[in-house]
C-alpha cells in the first residue's frame, strides 16, 4: 500500500558467525587495551585483584601476627576508601609497589651469585652455566617473575614504562659490576664496537626469553620432537657463553 514502509527482515546469524564476530571483537578490545595509555589502563594486569578479597586476606595476616589476642579487627571499606577511592586506584598502587626495590629477586640473586663466583677460579663456562641454572630454577619457582613480564607486555602507560626502565637500570648496574669483575679476572675487555652496557642489554633479553620458555617447557626432551635436545638450563648456559665469547676479547694490556 502507498505510504507503508515494509520492514526488511534480517537474516539470523549462525552460531559460527556469532562466534567469529565475538572473537573478532575480543581481539580488537585486547588490541585497544594493549595500546591504552590512560590512567584507567594502569591496573590492567591486576584487574582480577578485588578489594574485598584483599581486605579479607589482610585481616587474616593481621590475626596471624598476634596469636592468642583474639579475632583481629577487620579491615572495613571505611578504612580502605580514604586510601584508595576506587578499586583501580588500589590496583595501580599495588602494581608500582610490585615494581619497587624488591622486584626481580631472581636477577638480584643471579648478580650476587655471579659476583661470588667471579672471585673463584671456576672456568667462565662453568660459572655462567651455574648462574643460568640457578636463575631458571628461581624464576620457575617465583610466580611474580611472570607478573613483571606481564607489566612489560601490557603496560603502555608512561608511568609503567618509567618504573620498568628504572628496574632495568638497577638490574643493569648490578650485572655490569659483576661482568666488570669477571672481565678483570679473565683479562678480557669488550669486543670492538661493544660495551659492557651492550652485553647487559643482550644478557637481560636472553634471560627473559628463556624465562618465558621455562613457563611452558617442562625441561625434558619433547617426545615428538625431531631429535632429543638439551635441558633449558644447559641451553641457557651455552647461550651465555656464546654471548661472552662474541661480546668480549682478550685485553692486551692485561698480559
Amino acid at each position: 500500500m502507498p505510504g507503508v514502509t515494509r520492514k526488511t527482515r534480517r537474516s539470523r546469524r549462525s552460531p559460527a558467525e556469532t562466534r567469529a564476530l565475538m572473537l573478532e571483537a575480543g581481539v580488537e578490545l585486547v588490541r585497544r587495551h594493549a595500546a591504552d595509555t590512560s590512567d584507567r589502563a594502569l591496573a590492567g594486569p591486576l584487574a582480577h585483584i578485588r578489594l574485598t578479597d584483599v581486605a579479607r586476606l589482610a585481616t587474616e595476616i593481621a590475626a596471624g601476627r598476634q596469636p592468642g589476642v583474639g579475632p583481629a579487627q577487620p579491615i572495613t571499606t571505611g578504612a580502605i576508601y580514604p586510601l584508595w577511592p576506587t578499586q583501580a586506584d588500589y590496583q595501580a598502587d599495588l602494581m608500582f609497589h610490585l615494581l619497587g626495590p624488591d622486584a626481580y629477586a631472581e636477577d638480584r640473586e643471579a648478580v650476587t651469585e655471579l659476583l661470588a663466583l667471579a672471585d673463584t677460579t671456576a672456568p667462565v663456562e662453568t660459572l655462567l652455566t651455574t648462574v643460568a641454572a640457578g636463575y631458571l630454577e628461581r624464576a620457575r619457582a617465583n610466580p611474580l617473575t611472570y607478573v613483571y613480564l606481564t607489566f612489560y607486555v601490557l603496560g603502555e602507560h608512561p608511568e609503567v614504562r618509567a618504573a620498568a626502565r628504572d628496574g632495568y637500570r638497577q638490574l643493569g648496574l648490578g650485572y655490569a659490576a659483576a661482568l666488570e669483575r669477571l672481565l678483570a679476572r679473565e683479562g678480557r675487555r669488550p669486543a670492538p664496537g661493544r660495551t659492557v652496557t651492550d652485553f647487559v642489554v643482550a644478557l637481560l633479553a636472553v634471560l627473559e626469553g628463556f624465562c618465558l620458555r621455562a613457563r611452558v617447557d617442562p625441561g625434558a626432551p619433547l617426545p615428538d620432537g625431531p631429535a632429543p635436545r638439551a635441558p633449558l638450563p644447559e641451553l641457557l648456559g651455552a647461550t651465555l657463553v656464546a654471548l661472552w665469547n662474541s661480546f668480549t676479547e682478550p685485553d692486551p694490556a692485561a698480559s
